[in-house]
This record gives C-alpha cells, sequence and structure tokens, in this order.
C-alpha cells in the first residue's frame, strides 16, 4: 500500500536554490507567503496553510469576513537568517517558530525557518498556524486553549493530491498525562497536575515554568471535551469558544469562559470523568502491545480490532499489518493475508520476514509458483535459512508431481513410485 498523503512542505527538500537573497512572495484565499525558497515553495506553503485555516475553522467558525488583510508567513532558509530578522525587532531569539503579534493585525506575522527534519517542521507549522490563526480573530485568548488545540492538531496530514487536509488524533501527550494522573491519585496531597481552576486561568511564566505538566494537561482537556460521549462536555468547549472576544483581555476572556462553560459544572465528576477518558485513550505502541498479546493467546477477532485502531493512528508503520498478515493467514483467507504482507515490505519491515510469510502463505493455499518466487527473493539471515528448507520441500514436490512430464501418475522421473519403492 502506497501513501499518496504528503506531509507539509515536503517539497522544500527538492527547492532550495544555491543563492537565495530575496524572499519570494504567493498568495492564498487566506494567506501572504514570503519564502526565501521559491516562489513554488511560497505557493505550496500558502495553498496547504488555506486547508489547515480551514480544518481551524471547522471547530471555531469564526467569520473570514472580518479578516482585514491576509495572514502572513515569513520562512528562512536558515536558523542564521531567522536569528537575525527576529532580533532585528525583538531582542531576542527563538529556537521555535514565532508569532509576531501587534495590535493592527495587517502587521502580523508568522515567522519560520527550515528545520532538517521536515516531519517535525511540519508538526511546528501546523501548531504554531493555528496560534496564529487564533490570535488572528481573538487577540488574547486563555492559553489552554491556545496551546490545547495547537497539540491537538499537530498530526493533520495536508494531501497535496486533492489539496485537503485529514485530521488525525495526536496522542503523543498520553502516556505523560496517565503517569502524571496515575502518580496524583497514589499521593494526592501532592498534586503534579493542575486543578482545572488553575489551568483556566494560567499565566505565561506558570505553563514555561511547568512546561511539560501544561502542555500534556491542556491537550488533554481540550481532547477531552471535544472527544468524550457526554454531550455535557462537548458543550463545554463550544461555550468556551463562544464566550472569547477580540478586543477582551486574556483575564477578560478567561472569566467569561468560567462563567459561560465550567461554572455548572461538578468538579468532582468531572475530574473523574476526565481522568477516567484520559486512561481509556490507547496509543499506537500500546494498541500493538495490547494487539500481540491478544493474537498470542489466539484470540483473533479481538486482536484484529485493536491492530485496525492501531492503523488508523500510524497508516505507516508495518508492524500491524503483519500481524493482520498472520490473523487472515490463520483464518485461511490467503488473498488477505498476501496483501497485507506485501504492504508489510511496502511500509518499511524486514523484506525477508515478508517474503519468507508470502512464501509460508502462497504454500498454504498450494500455489507453488508464488512460493518459489517469493521464497527466492528472501537474501539473508534466519528466513533466508527457513525459506531454504521450505524452498527444498517444495521443489521436492514438484519433481515428484510435474504437471508438464511424460511421468505416469503414481510415479517420479526415475521411475520410483513416490513413496520410493
Amino acid at each position: 500500500m502506497k501513501r499518496t498523503i504528503f506531509i507539509l512542505l515536503i517539497s522544500i527538500l527538492f527547492a532550495i536554490p544555491l543563492f537565495s537573497q530575496n524572499l519570494q512572495m504567493a498568495e492564498s484565499t487566506n494567506y501572504r507567503v514570503y519564502s526565501e525558497l521559491s516562489k513554488e515553495n511560497a505557493q505550496f506553503i500558502a495553498t496547504a496553510m488555506d486547508q489547515y485555516f480551514n480544518l481551524y475553522n471547522q471547530y471555531f467558525h469564526f467569520d473570514r469576513n472580518k479578516l482585514t488583510s491576509k495572514l502572513q508567513i515569513r520562512l528562512f532558509k536558515s536558523k542564521d537568517g531567522f536569528d537575525e530578522y527576529l532580533s532585528s525587532i525583538i531582542p531576542e531569539t527563538s529556537s521555535s517558530f514565532v508569532f509576531l503579534q501587534y495590535k493592527n493585525i495587517n502587521k502580523s506575522d508568522l515567522v519560520v525557518y527550515l528545520v532538517d527534519d521536515i516531519e517535525k517542521m511540519t508538526k511546528m507549522m501546523i501548531h504554531h498556524g493555528f496560534v496564529q490563526f487564533l490570535k488572528t480573530f481573538i487577540a488574547e485568548p486563555p492559553l489552554w486553549i491556545q496551546k490545547g488545540f495547537a497539540i491537538y492538531f499537530e498530526k493533520s496530514l495536508y494531501n497535496s493530491e486533492d489539496n485537503t487536509v485529514i485530521f488525525r488524533n495526536n496522542l503523543d501527550w498520553a502516556i505523560t498525562l496517565k503517569k502524571y494522573i496515575s502518580a496524583d491519585r497514589k499521593d494526592p496531597l501532592n498534586q503534579k497536575l493542575f486543578s482545572i481552576s488553575e489551568l483556566l486561568s494560567i499565566n505565561n511564566k506558570t505553563a514555561n515554568k511547568n512546561i511539560n505538566i501544561f502542555y500534556a494537561e491542556s491537550w488533554g482537556l481540550v481532547n477531552f471535551l471535544l472527544n468524550s460521549k457526554y454531550k455535557e462536555y462537548n458543550r463545554v468547549i463550544w461555550d468556551a469558544v463562544s464566550a472569547m472576544k477580540q478586543d477582551a483581555s486574556k483575564t477578560e476572556n478567561e472569566t467569561a469562559i468560567v462563567k459561560s462553560s465550567f461554572e455548572w459544572t461538578d468538579k468532582n465528576r468531572f475530574i473523574t470523568d476526565f481522568y477516567f477518558y484520559i486512561d481509556s485513550l490507547k496509543t499506537f505502541n500500546e494498541l500493538v502491545q495490547d494487539g500481540i498479546k491478544l493474537y498470542a493467546e489466539g484470540s483473533l477477532d479481538e486482536a484484529e480490532r485493536l491492530f485496525i485502531k492501531a492503523m488508523i493512528l500510524d497508516e505507516n508503520n508495518y508492524i500491524p499489518y503483519y500481524y493482520m498478515g498472520l490473523i487472515n493467514y490463520g483464518r485461511k483467507d490467503y488473498s488477505m493475508a498476501e496483501y497485507y504482507y506485501h504492504s508489510t515490505i511496502d511500509m518499511g519491515g524486514n523484506p525477508d520476514l515478508g517474503y519468507y510469510a508470502l512464501g509460508v502463505n502462497s504454500y498454504a493455499d498450494s500455489n507453488q509458483k508464488d512460493t518459489l518466487f517469493y521464497l527466492s527473493k528472501v537474501s539473508a539471515g534466519e528466513y533466508k535459512t527457513k525459506a531454504d528448507e521450505l524452498l527444498a520441500t517444495v521443489r521436492g514436490e514438484t519433481t515428484e508431481t510435474d504437471p508438464v512430464s511424460d511421468t505416469p501418475e503414481g510415479e517420479t522421473k526415475d521411475g520410483q513410485s513416490k513413496s520410493g519403492k
């Protein structure tokens, strides 16, 4: 299976000029992008960010007609150029992207730089792109909304073929938050997590001092409110979004959200439901580990459900595909097993393991031609030894029942019976 979804900015790798002195500009519906790389790169970013804008606004429903200018992004091809530009405006540099916010939104700028790790850069663009989006409409939003949603969107993928963004749930902070919850339960007198009231009005200094706790808890709260099966909690987040005002201060927006959304909730029940929801979340690794355990126990249907969930979270990791192959092989659904084994190889799994599995699968399906083909492609290691052993068996069987020979049925080519007598 070949993925057609390309991560945002991947084309940067193929568009860097040797010498670049001027920023090239391109526009889309909502963005104006200046790039030190190329005009094509600027256009790619502007087009992609339009789709992320649409994703963000599915949750916030801001009136884009109120935009007085396009959102601006400025991309530098090096961290040095980024630092030089940033230091000319503010007396500091930053290890991450920076949204330069002005009261006159027309002057505001998201300043970014090329990062070698494209997947990391994509997440940074999505994260800080959301901060820019939110602050364009709400000048001083509460930090938990700002960062909670920014993290929530980070795994979403841009499909350049049909110019769409596909949302993918980001569970990177789930394990961290589970650990803090577990610690707080064991030692209730020494709580590590912020209380909900503290989180709703947290300031930058406190958040930065406890950044891991803040990120994990903000992400968790947003995820819970959006996805809880209880509609009363879903309503909390929508009321919170509606309560914010463009020109209100951070404190005013925080107070409005508490009054409109949180005051009516039962605090003890809210925390219990919040923690239970987080405990119920399964990361990719947890799903795979639990699936492997269930497979080993022979619970194929339950294992299959977990592997499918894992594939939804990470469609390019080969491990669930391999075990889906094993499950279908166990059910004697050899065509589906073949599909999943091929996918295992396509997703970067060990090709020797994949071809050996395909050979065994074809042998079980009485397809000698494919058995010989796949086993012959196993090149090294323990699977080469196993493949050679099975090849010897298959070739022996092929010799005894060669369909193109004139040997009478029941005899081998040397005139002996199949029993060798």
